[in-house]
């Protein structure tokens, strides 16, 4: 009985090209990884740091930020030659299974898993830094659903249109971590980005909006999608940006809001 009802929903239910690709076939090796994670940076690093003095990990996290950089640019121009904003258009694109960069584009959002799990490293700095106040729940949430929803995309859905939405993250992960990478350089170099610390959230929730908004094309009929399996995971998906929009929000609210009153006051 478990072993159909496993069969049905990770073999069957999968999109046949990538059934049997390293970290697809099953779901263990994710939830391990993420379960992994979780231990580290809310119980076992803090108990293991309380009692020493935080590392300063300048060089590393320098290093980290850079390569975040690099190859989010990489995921960037990989997304614009496959043909968005050329061959793609952002309002109902017609699919194209049988184009030769339609593989290349899966291939390429393989290695963009790859990376949100290499994004789990920035949490395990906090950690060992001792900014504990920055493991916060949105933190967590935000990199545990991107490893998920990857992983969702690339077992069961398989649609080049949907790698828009891999486009704009990427996107914003370039300023994201070009901000962190400046910042890192000193005080002075922090004090002259501060200003821009408030336009990174806002522009992280604007990704929010336009990915809501490119997704629920999948309920106009005049859009050539399947609809009955990826209508059920755009609800799930918009459900997910519907959330970070709120703790996104939620934290501009407390961090800058509070700070403007403090300073008018």
């Amino acid at each position: 009985m478990i072993g159909e009802i496993y069969n049905y929903l990770f073999v069957e239910l999968s999109a046949p090209l990538s059934r049997e690709w390293p970290l697809i076939s099953s779901p263990f090796p994710l939830m391990l990884i993420i379960f992994g994670y979780l231990y580290f940076v809310l119980y076992a690093g803090p108990r293991y740091m309380e009692d020493r003095p935080p590392y300063k990990l300048r060089t590393f996290t320098s290093l980290y930020d850079l390569i975040q950089i690099l190859a989010n640019l990489w995921m960037v121009q990989e997304h614009i030659s496959f043909g968005w904003f050329s061959k793609y258009g952002i309002i109902c694109p017609e699919p194209s299974p049988d184009s030769p960069n339609t593989l290349k584009m899966f291939n390429s959002i393989w290695w963009l898993l790859l990376l949100k799990i290499f994004d789990l490293v920035e949490t395990c700095l906090f950690v060992l830094r001792k900014k504990q106040n920055q493991v916060s729940t949105l933190h967590v949430y935000h990199h545990v659903s991107n490893i998920f929803f990857a992983w969702l995309y690339l077992k069961y859905i398989l649609d080049e249109r949907a790698t828009l939405i891999s486009l704009l993250n990427c996107a914003i992960h370039v300023i994201m971590y070009m901000y962190y990478f400046v910042s890192a350089r000193g005080p002075k170099y922090q004090q002259m980005m501060s200003p821009l610390k408030p336009f990174i959230t806002r522009i992280q929730m604007v990704q929010f909006f336009a990915m809501i908004i490119y997704v629920l094309q999948i309920f106009n009929p005049a859009c050539l999608i399947q609809r009955k399996f990826y209508s059920v995971v755009a609800v799930i998906f918009i459900g997910n940006l519907l959330i970070f929009l709120y703790l996104f929000y939620d934290f501009y609210k407390k961090s800058y809001n509070n700070v403007s009153k403090k300073k008018n006051s």
